[in-house]
């Protein structure tokens, strides 16, 4: 999935910090999990806990991370022949799928050309809007559990991005349609890796989530700039809840307030550091930031030893082979990505 900060080119580095350091450690905490790439990579080898503030993040962490295995959906197959209903919505044809009453259509009437907006097409978006009606419907009549449930939400949330009209993320939608978004929607029929723990997802705020948790590596990927995520990525979450939110603007953006990040602002980003690493009660505290990050490292050095052990704190330098750094501190005009380390006395 395109999402800014991805970790997936990052997994080896993470882990061979992991390794090096938290050999003998069982259970990985993702606190910002985003698209979970990073969660789900760590369940191979260990007990997984993941978390974040938006709700579509949620939806794929609980569907790949927290599912126990790749659901089998015995009740929709017993109660309307489906056993499997990715394929099932995948193949059926987006003509079949014009039954949907007008008023059900969300996606069409609000993000398609339908609704005055261009970040789906109209086929797209009722192949979306029914597919979203269809699992919400089977779950009211219980023919899916909360381990299918999730499972089939995540399944769609993955699948938009790769019929997206943007350019990077849904702050805006394209003027002229990508070659990208003429293609058809598609559920993706995600794997589960089945490690035999009792991984956990959460949707809350992550510092007051380390209150009541604990374990052996906490992962810390946190925003590193002031562009809040939410208006960058309103179509997927609004994909994962399908509440309807009343929209504003011209790009349609849903309201946002209450999932605000203290890691987006100069102000309060390292108050918001200081506080997550106060409450947590992890042995091993990787960090990922960037040296564009508004964060500088002197304040990151500064906050990790004031909780970690000092003489253990370790910066590791990756530089970014895709991107350059547009900030006026990074003199050498190279981005690069830190994985900082430090071991805290639990």
């Amino acid at each position: 999935m395109r999402f800014i900060g991805n970790k997936t080119h990052l997994l080896e580095h993470i882990k061979e910090v992991v390794d090096r350091h938290a050999a003998g450690a069982s259970s990985f905490c993702d606190i910002f999990s985003g698209t979970a790439s990073v969660a789900r990579y760590f369940k191979q080898w260990y007990k997984v806990y993941s978390n974040d503030l938006l709700y579509f993040s949620y939806c794929l962490q609980r569907g790949t991370v927290e599912n126990p295995n790749k659901p089998a959906f015995a009740r929709l197959s017993s109660a309307l022949g489906i056993a499997a209903p990715v394929q099932y919505l995948n193949e059926m044809p987006t003509g079949d799928m014009e039954c949907l009453e007008q008023d059900k259509r969300f996606f069409q009437n609000n993000y398609a050309p339908a609704g005055g907006r261009m970040y789906i097409t109209d086929s797209n978006a009722l192949r979306i809007d029914f597919s979203r009606n269809a699992i919400e419907d089977w779950r009211h009549h219980g023919y899916l559990s909360d381990d299918e449930y999730f499972y089939l939400i995540a399944s769609v949330i993955e699948g938009i991005p790769f019929v997206s009209n943007i350019s990077g993320t849904y702050g805006a939608f394209n003027k002229t349609w990508d070659s990208r978004s003429k293609k058809p929607f598609a559920l993706i029929d995600l794997p589960v890796i089945e490690n035999g723990r009792s991984n956990l997802s959460f949707n809350r705020d992550g510092s007051a989530l380390l209150r009541e948790i604990a374990g052996d590596i906490l992962y810390i990927d946190p925003p590193y700039n002031e562009r809040q995520y939410l208006p960058n990525y309103h179509v997927l979450e609004t994909a994962a809840k399908y509440d309807f939110p009343e929209l504003r603007g011209i790009t349609g953006q849903r309201p946002y307030e209450a999932q605000r990040s203290d890691f987006c602002s100069r102000r309060t980003v390292v108050g918001a550091f200081d506080a997550l690493l106060s409450n947590a009660n992890f042995q091993h505290i990787i960090l990922s930031y960037n040296t564009d990050g508004i964060m500088t490292l002197d304040e990151i050095e500064q906050t990790m030893k004031r909780h970690g052990i000092p003489s253990t704190y370790e910066v590791n330098y990756i530089p970014y082979r895709r991107f350059k750094s547009r900030s006026a501190a990074t003199k050498t005009g190279e981005l690069k990505e830190l994985l900082v380390y430090i071991q805290k006395e639990v």
